[in-house]
């Protein structure tokens, strides 16, 4: 069993760190083409551009908290002593946290995005927003993620008691709960992100600005092949 989970979780961390790779690759292409671009289109042209730019830094959001997690559940797994399960589960809460934090600055443009597509989009994005408020109340988002995340994880407060109280609580198996409830809010909005892309596709000219980028940028076609 050990080696089983050890295995599958040493296969997520090499998809999500391809899947990383993929992205900053396509961020770097995307900024060339906008360069290449720019004296022959307006900004309003290539806002498509900025677009996929702001898809990509949420799927980013996405990949490293996945990576950050399945790297401490492993460790937790494998943890031979109580301190070094305290070290996971601290990593694990200031990892969620700060993941919903950045989150929170990319609502407003998903809910844009999302009301200008199909019902099924619209209700995809509702369902992840109350899946994520669900979760805030289960685990205790606002109070106790708080407190562990300014007193233990993110900082070393001077209240030792409160940090010594608040660690001797922390539970593995709730933490590992935890963990799988949350990655399944980042799968459905992984998913997400891919069906906003789909429909987004038939919206807007990218691929006829690329097109015309290619030939323009003659290393443009070397740097798209090594996606």
């Amino acid at each position: 069993m050990n080696k089983s989970f050890n295995d599958s979780a040493d296969n997520s961390i090499q998809v999500f760190t391809n899947l990383l790779d993929v992205i900053q690759k396509s961020n770097s292409i995307t900024e060339d083409i906008k360069v290449g671009l720019n004296i022959r289109f307006s900004e309003d042209d290539l806002k498509g551009f900025d677009f996929i730019k702001k898809i990509n830094d949420i799927a980013s959001l996405i990949a490293i908290s996945n990576l950050d997690l399945t790297v401490t559940s492993k460790f937790l797994y494998n943890a031979s002593n109580n301190w070094e399960k305290i070290y996971c589960i601290k990593n694990a809460y200031l990892t969620i946290f700060e993941t919903f934090k950045t989150y929170n600055k990319y609502r407003q443009f998903l809910n844009e995005v999302s009301s200008g597509l199909t019902i099924s989009i619209i209700e995809d994005f509702k369902c992840i927003n109350n899946s994520i408020k669900a979760f805030k109340i289960r685990y205790s988002y606002d109070n106790k993620m708080s407190i562990i995340r300014n007193n233990i994880s993110g900082h070393i407060s001077d209240n030792l008691e409160l940090y010594y109280n608040t660690i001797v609580q922390f539970d593995g198996d709730k933490t590992a709960e935890m963990i799988i409830d949350f990655l399944k809010i980042t799968n459905d909005l992984e998913w997400f992100l891919i069906k906003i892309l789909d429909q987004e596709k038939s919206k807007n000219n990218n691929q006829e600005l690329i097109e015309i980028a290619k030939k323009i940028m003659p290393d443009l076609n070397d740097k798209i092949n090594l996606l």
